[in-house]
């Protein structure tokens, strides 16, 4: 009797146990298979889910380039457009017409200053100018006389020799009023008495410097003045030992400076120094950039990229084809209909494609318009899969 009670209790719970079954069975949708033990799903790399059909895409060739040398560089005022402005004798300010930044022609007076040279100069030339008008007056007369046979001849050579000694004054004058850098022609009307003459600009520009002050003596010595025409300016870079053989006077270059972010400024290398620097063993190369808008300024630092002739195939892409992925260079590659982004390392700039040194093979297809899509997409699934 006691030997059947396990089999009459496995009986008694039998209902409950397929009631059980059941509603477990219930609860699963159709098709769906039973839960296994859990595992840790595989991590797949992020994709867009953008049609490959609505982007633009390129293959990946190699493409022949021209070789190019990359340095560091500052942007510097044409010597050949600067001017020391300074009087050739020494006089006292009076008066102080421009400031640093102002725009001045050639010829526009800078300021005003009073010199004993120069009123002594002055004073000679308008005595030697008296003594001519008399001696040609003196010359008419004896010519006159002399026609009438009321004066022997030799008066008329005394009188040609007074009038010649008389111009050879004033042009003596005139010449030493050159000297002192002035126009023995010009008016009085910019200066407040015969010692007063102005300093004027010797070129148009743009005036870089300023030390004259109101009161202060002005020397030979020391310019009052630093005028520059900016319309043309200098970048100036050092060439390594390795670089120095590849780069040629009248090549083409391209700057670029961080001012004005994904413009380039294109001139040629018009100089290469003829020694190398002695401690950092690098040769002067110069690049001549047309500055007609005035946008480069003197002392920016700058990116000098020169063409040097040299032509080898490479991978390169558009500009547009590189995004940032955590903060990493990246292209988009095609697989498919979908786009993953493949960590690529970039090369030099070469008008508005990249040279991509490694990351990407010939025949890859990449993205290279609507990146930024792409992009937004990419890191939209990566915050979904974090939730």
């Amino acid at each position: 009797m006691n030997g059947s009670s396990p089999m009459r209790l496995l009986i008694a719970t039998l209902p409950a146990l397929l009631l059980i079954l059941a509603t477990a069975s219930c609860d699963r949708k159709p098709g769906e298979s039973p839960p296994a033990a859990a595992t840790a799903p595989a991590e797949q790399p992020h994709r867009s889910d953008e049609s490959a059909t609505n982007v633009a895409t390129e293959t990946v060739t190699l493409q022949p380039t021209d070789g190019r040398v990359s340095v560091t560089a500052t942007v510097h005022q044409d010597h050949h457009l600067l001017a020391q402005v300074m009087p050739r004798v020494p006089g006292r300010v009076l008066r102080v017409l421009v400031h640093v930044g102002d725009k001045v022609k050639r010829g526009e007076t800078l300021a005003i200053l009073d010199s004993l040279d120069v009123g002594d100069a002055r004073l000679t030339l308008r005595q030697a100018r008296t003594q001519n008008d008399l001696a040609e007056k003196e010359y008419a007369r004896i010519k006159q006389l002399v026609e009438e046979e009321v004066l022997p001849a030799k008066e008329l050579i005394r009188a040609t020799a007074e009038r010649d000694k008389a111009l050879a004054a004033v042009e003596t004058a005139r010449e030493r009023l050159r000297m002192l850098g002035l126009d023995p022609d010009r008016g009085r009307s910019e200066a407040d008495s015969a010692s007063s003459f102005p300093v004027v600009a010797p070129l148009s520009g743009i005036v870089l410097e300023k030390t004259a002050i109101v009161g202060e003596l002005a020397t030979p010595e020391k310019a009052l003045f630093t005028v520059s025409d900016l319309s043309n300016i200098w970048v100036e870079g050092n060439l390594a030992d390795r670089q120095i053989g590849q780069v040629r006077v009248g090549a083409p270059a391209e700057v670029t400076v961080d001012a004005y972010p994904g413009e380039t400024f294109r001139g040629k290398v018009t100089y290469l120094a003829g020694t190398l620097d002695p401690v950092t063993r690098t040769l002067l190369a110069r690049v001549e950039i047309a500055n007609r808008d005035l946008r480069l300024k003197p002392q920016m630092f700058a990116r000098m990229t020169i063409v040097t002739g040299e032509r080898s195939p490479r991978l390169t892409v558009p500009v547009s084809a590189v995004v940032l992925v955590q903060g990493e260079p990246a292209v988009f590659v095609a697989d498919g209909n979908t786009f993953a982004p493949r960590p690529v390392e970039r090369g030099e700039t070469i008008g508005d494609r990249v040279v991509i040194a490694r990351g990407l093979d010939v025949g890859d297809r990449i993205a290279i318009d609507n990146v930024f899509d792409l992009k937004a997409r990419l890191l939209k699934s990566q915050i979904g899969d974090e939730h």
